[in-house]
């Protein structure tokens, strides 16, 4: 039976295992909304308040299955509202297809409404790894096919299809292709068992090794192998911000936090003194190598793509391919690491170091809450409810909870490294309970990040979603107040904002909310969150005053 192009891109999804559509209408969407109506049985199309939300969505699907996301916009500012999302998606590595409605062609070329030159916007490596207007009708499904495994191939990433009226709506004899085949067998490539061999050599070589995890190794057999070989080496471990997660509570003595962004944690250290590191899945946007090998170390890169090449980045050896399989091979090769006991004293002081940094002050606020108040309370939740997906907004409250707070599971805490783009967090926390609706979904941001996404909560609140969103207010776009203060000389300016009734907002959309001022109206809350698979907002009232010294220049110490 003849379809049309809409009904062939439908079909060409759902032959793909694609479940869900985020979407905000518009007229040159209609097409391929009335396709996505055939087949509602098989796909669900959710709709959202903003299509840069939508688009964030989508990054969310990819982020947390390794799939792309898929969403779907109008023509015009439609889709000119996703370049910020798929940009996210294209710097933290995120596959993600986007499908925008066009005008008919005959229109593409005059002053008709809403009709820039999309692809020709999204054509940028750093916007998409692949942007294409779609000229014939017969063509679609190639098209899907190629967009989809560009979005996989190498380092993930956005790519955007632009489809006319006219190749949207012509019938076509074609149909829906599949080829979830060859997308599952892009990362099952080994390296050769030589390349294995240099590699073990290199590590029993090193006095002082360290484990960097990555975005990249982010997944269930990745994390297994990466146990299976710090239980077998002894070598301690650091993580990336993405990364948080790869790790269970078994290896809390080979564990030294996280490393990245201000270069000041006890990780950041434990890499200052290593002389062999270990890059596991490491996108170089998380944690630049010019902080971590000015002094030139050795290096041992397990990874799935060759990143960015500069002086502080020349891999000794690179082993490429599936992260998990060459390094259950590594496993295998290599016999006990000697962990020497001068390696260990300093691994067990860094870590000392990284405890007392978590530590709450003896004294605090009495009608606001200390970040690492706020850290703790959310840690005890979790590890009392350890499937909890934890979700990052931009923001000081970012670094926070980066920093400290600890996830025992892969694609559990999710945040941008990348673009570090505000307005994040309620989106992903979206797609994470639709793929999650079981499990509690955490979502934090400030009142500064949340506003950029605040309207989804419409959203949370028509499918009634398994999300508690905890707001830290300060009344200040704070993570920019105090580098001004560091950099100008105490100075700020533009970062103050009004308060808003964030709780009486989210009643307002017919959420439960409420206000805390302390940890103990906060435990009760968030107990109270998580009796129930109801969405909730908490409005946590913070004191911003130790947010500064989140950027306290560290002194590494040579030890």
């Amino acid at each position: 039976m003849s379809m049309n192009g809409a009904d062939l891109i439908v079909d060409t999804l759902i032959k793909n295992g694609v479940k869900y559509v985020f979407q905000l209408p518009g007229g040159k969407l209609g097409p391929l909304l009335m396709a996505l109506k055939k087949r509602e049985k098989e796909i669900e199309v959710v709709t959202v308040r903003h299509e840069q939300n939508a688009g964030f969505m989508a990054q969310g699907i990819g982020r947390i299955t390794g799939k792309p996301g898929v969403v779907m916009t109008t023509s015009g500012p439609g889709a000119l509202n996703l370049v910020t999302s798929l940009a996210t998606a294209t710097s933290d590595g995120d596959p993600v297809l986007a499908i925008s409605g066009q005008v008919p062609q005959a229109k593409l070329l005059t002053p008709y409404p809403q009709n820039p030159n999309i692809a020709g916007v999204m054509n940028d490596s750093t916007v998409t790894k692949y942007a294409k207007e779609i000229e014939d009708t017969n063509a679609l499904a190639d098209e899907v096919a190629n967009a989809y495994i560009a979005s996989i191939n190498g380092n993930p990433g956005a790519v955007f299809m632009d489809v006319p009226g006219n190749v949207l709506l012509a019938e076509t004899e074609k149909e829906g292709l599949e080829f979830t085949t060859i997308a599952d067998q892009l990362t099952n490539t080994i390296s050769d068992e030589e390349t294995i061999s240099v590699a073990v050599d290199k590590i029993k070589q090193a006095k002082r090794p360290v484990i960097i995890i990555g975005a990249r190794a982010m997944d269930e057999l990745a994390a297994e192998a990466i146990q299976a070989f710090v239980r077998k080496t002894g070598i301690p471990v650091v993580e990336t911000f993405e990364a948080t997660g790869l790790l269970t509570r078994e290896f809390n003595e080979n564990y030294v936090g996280r490393v990245g962004l201000f270069n000041n944690l006890p990780g950041d250290e434990l890499v200052y003194n290593s002389d062999l590191v270990i890059t596991l899945g490491l996108n170089l946007v998380e944690y630049w190598a010019s902080v971590w090998n000015a002094d030139k170390k050795t290096v041992v890169d397990i990874d799935t793509v060759v990143d960015h090449l500069d002086e502080t980045y020349i891999p000794d050896t690179l082993v490429l391919g599936n992260i998990a399989k060459n390094l259950k091979n590594i496993t295998k090769t290599i016999s006990e690491q000697d962990i020497t006991d001068e390696w260990k004293a300093v691994i067990r002081t860094l870590q000392e170091k990284l405890m007392a940094k978590k530590q709450v002050p003896e004294t605090t606020s009495d009608d606001a809450l200390h970040p690492l108040e706020i850290v703790d309370s959310l840690q005890k939740v979790i590890d009392k409810h350890p499937d909890t997906t934890v979700v990052m907004d931009g923001g000081s409250h970012e670094v926070w909870m980066g920093s400290y707070l600890n996830v025992y599971q892969p694609k559990h805490f999710l945040m941008s490294d990348g673009e570090q783009t505000l307005g994040v967090g309620l989106p992903w926390a979206i797609s994470a309970a639709f793929l999650r609706p079981d499990e509690k979904i955490l979502s934090s941001g400030g009142d500064g990040s949340f506003m950029f996404s605040s309207q989804e909560l419409a959203t949370v609140a028509h499918y009634n979603l398994n999300i508690v969103q905890v707001i830290w207010v300060d009344k200040e776009y704070n993570m920019v107040e105090f580098q001004q203060e560091l950099d100008y000389q105490g100075q700020e300016e533009g970062v103050d904002i009004d308060y808003i009734g964030y709780k009486e907002m989210a009643e307002s959309y017919g959420i439960k909310a409420t206000r805390v001022r302390s940890k103990e109206a906060l435990d009760a809350a968030l107990a109270e969150a998580y009796a129930t698979t109801e969405p909730m907002v908490i409005e946590m009232i913070e004191d911003n005053e130790q947010n500064i010294h989140l950027r306290d220049k560290a002194e590494l110490k040579k030890y």
